[in-house]
């Protein structure tokens, strides 16, 4: 977390995270995490993760995939069918 604070939401429960903290996962992990900004203010997270090509983010408790080569990231159902309108926040 680099400003604000968020709520990670994971099969264990609810954790809060605030500046400076950290969460990690490993890849393969059945366990679906969330964070939620349930505050006012905006929440600044760093996301790090891997650049390999091929890689996909399959995420275990709705239906949706991140497919890989997403330019930039497309979001479709488990069959492939893209999610109508979805609305990105901007800077």
């Amino acid at each position: 977390m680099i400003a604000g604070e968020v709520v990670l939401v994971t099969d264990s429960g609810e954790e809060i995270l605030r500046a400076g903290d950290a969460a990690g996962f490993k890849a393969d992990d059945g366990d679906g995490h969330c964070l939620q900004n349930r505050s006012t203010p905006d929440a600044l997270v760093l996301e790090v993760g891997t650049r390999i090509s091929d890689d996909a983010a399959y995420y275990s408790d709705i239906d949706m995939v991140a497919p890989a080569h997403g330019q930039p990231a497309i979001y479709t159902r488990r069959d492939g069918s893209p999610y109508q309108n979805i609305k990105r926040r901007g800077p």
